[in-house]
Order: C-alpha cells, then sequence, then structure tokens
C-alpha cells in the first residue's frame, strides 16, 4: 500500500491556506459504507454519505490495519515568556461565571511546572488505514467553559455537548451548517453538532459568547488534547517510524519529534512549546477564522514526500 506521509505542522497553516496536508484515518468500531469498491469501515455519525467520507479519510480504499500496534505517551510543555492577562476578555466574563475568568484570562492555559493546555498532538507517517473507534466527541460545558480550548475528532464523528452544571448551554459550530440551534440542558442528553467537511471549525455558545475553543477535524484518529497537566496518550499505532506533533492554535506553535513505535510498547516523548510574547502580536489566535479550512482535499504521499 502507498504510505501517506504527513505531519501535524500542517495544521498550523490550514486556516490560511485552504490546503490541508493532514492524511491519516480513523480507528475502527464504525458504521458505514466504502469509498469506490471498498469494503473498510467508517465513523459515520454526521448527515453526509460514508462513501464521501471514506473518500476523504480513506481514499485508497485499503482495508482496516489489522497488524502490530504500540502507543505513545508523554508531556507537552511550554518555555519562554508566560503569557499575559486579558483584562479586556476577563470584563465581558459575568460574576456568576467567575470559573471562567481564570479559564479564559490568558491567550493560552499553563499547569504545575509549565504543562501546557489544550495542545492538539497527533501521530502521523505510519503506513496502513487505522479507522475511528468511536461515533462522538464528548464536550461537557461546566462552570461557563467548555471544560477545554481545543476539541479535535476525525471525520465522520460528531461533537456531542452536555450541560455539567446548573446553567443552560447553546452551542454552535462555526463554520458548520446549522439549521436550528438546540438548548443543552443541565442533566439532559447530548447536543449533537455536525462538522461535515475536513478543517477548522469554532465551537461557541450563544447564551455565554466568550466560550470559544478550536475545533479541528482531521483525516486521522491518532490523536488527543492535552489537559492541564499537558499529558497525552495516543494507542493503536501501526509500527514503524512516526512522527509526534504538538500544536497550540492559540498562538499557532507546533513542535515534533520521531520515533519507532513497538509492538506492543509504550513510547514516551515529551514536547516544548515556546512563546515570546514579542512576536505574537500578529500570530494571534486561529479563532479569527474559522471557517478558512472549507474547502481542504486530502493529501497524499506525493504531497508530502516518502521516507
Amino acid at each position: 500500500m502507498t504510505p501517506h506521509r504527513s505531519t501535524l505542522a500542517a495544521i498550523s497553516v490550514v486556516v490560511l491556506t485552504s490546503s490541508f496536508a493532514g492524511c491519516r484515518k480513523p480507528t475502527g468500531g464504525a458504521q458505514g459504507g466504502p469509498a469506490g469498491s471498498s469494503s473498510a469501515p467508517v465513523v459515520h455519525a454526521v448527515p453526509i454519505s460514508s462513501a464521501d467520507i471514506a473518500r476523504s479519510v480513506n481514499p485508497e480504499n485499503a482495508p482496516p490495519y489489522s497488524g502490530p500496534t504500540g502507543s505513545v505517551r508523554g508531556t507537552v510543555t511550554m518555555k519562554g515568556d508566560v503569557a499575559p492577562e486579558q483584562p479586556d476578555a476577563i470584563a465581558k466574563i459575568p460574576e456568576k461565571c467567575a470559573a471562567a475568568r481564570d479559564f479564559y484570562k490568558r491567550p493560552f492555559r499553563e499547569g504545575m511546572m509549565r504543562s501546557a493546555a489544550d495542545v492538539l498532538v497527533a501521530v502521523t507517517g505510519y503506513d496502513g488505514y487505522v479507522p475511528a473507534r468511536e461515533a462522538a466527541r464528548r464536550v461537557e460545558a461546566r462552570g461557563c467553559t467548555w471544560g477545554t480550548r481545543t476539541v479535535a475528532l476525525t471525520f465522520g464523528q460528531r461533537i456531542d455537548v452536555f450541560s455539567k452544571d446548573g446553567e443552560p448551554y447553546l452551542p454552535r459550530l462555526v463554520g458548520a451548517r446549522m439549521p436550528a440551534q438546540i438548548v443543552a440542558v443541565p442533566g439532559g442528553d447530548g447536543v449533537q453538532l455536525y462538522p461535515v467537511k475536513v478543517g477548522h471549525y469554532l465551537l461557541t455558545d450563544t447564551i455565554h459568547p466568550f466560550m470559544q475553543a478550536d475545533v479541528y477535524v482531521l483525516k486521522f484518529p491518532t490523536l488527543a488534547v492535552t489537559g492541564l497537566d499537558g499529558k497525552f496518550e495516543i494507542s493503536g499505532i501501526p509500527v514503524g517510524e512516526v512522527t509526534v506533533s504538538a500544536f497550540l492554535p492559540a498562538i499557532f506553535q507546533t513542535a515534533e519529534k520521531k520515533l519507532r513505535i513497538a509492538e506492543n510498547q509504550t513510547a514516551v516523548v515529551d514536547l516544548e512549546l515556546s512563546y515570546e510574547a514579542s512576536k505574537a502580536g500578529d500570530a494571534g489566535t486561529s479563532l479569527a477564522a474559522p471557517s478558512a479550512a472549507a474547502s481542504t482535499r486530502p493529501a497524499r504521499a506525493s504531497d508530502a514526500g516518502r521516507r
């Protein structure tokens, strides 16, 4: 099979270029049809045909990878300047949402020992089609936040938004068609959101407009988003040489390392991102153009080179 080759660094330009070089595929357990004559499964939890999904996540009609796999885990940390507080952003958050003031008061979040939160980590460069395991990515609204400022999912998955406190939420996925908005009520069912293309979106809330999270819909499932501890773990990776990449949307910074995945082994890799406040003025945040990646296309090995 012709391998796909890419790194997550390509995501850092997706909002600016409308071309997307990510190209891995989803991990197991889904429904749906093939692209062309393939019977390989894809997650089909959005209102488009499974064939359209398969054409993006599995353009070569490959069967699901069934060989040996391994895992990778690690921590993402920051170096350089500490992010400044944003008094204008804090002023827009009402007193009843006091917890959100700390959550959104800086351009990005750090934990203990400068651990980096909300970092999108991905493993790319392996051979084989890996289908996504789950139909949906769960997002829990609590304390007038989404609990994260970055959401990542595989094309074909939907987002399920739940209210986990006493507040109602009215989520909106900017960049996707939404014929109607549905309220997520405390203790109620999840509100389902449907990204129908690979690319970049913005998750907002109509009731609490300061709530924002970058949403990246990718062509592969070997990804994770760090919490406040900066930690990540990704499993089900085909063995061989891969690239582990970290991307922080708020500052458009990436870091990556190459390593070899061994059967039934967990490789450990730590990544470090750099922030210089004096150079951050024009970089801004990716929230400014959530739908610029709407016309993305599958990348092939010939686009990104081979090992």
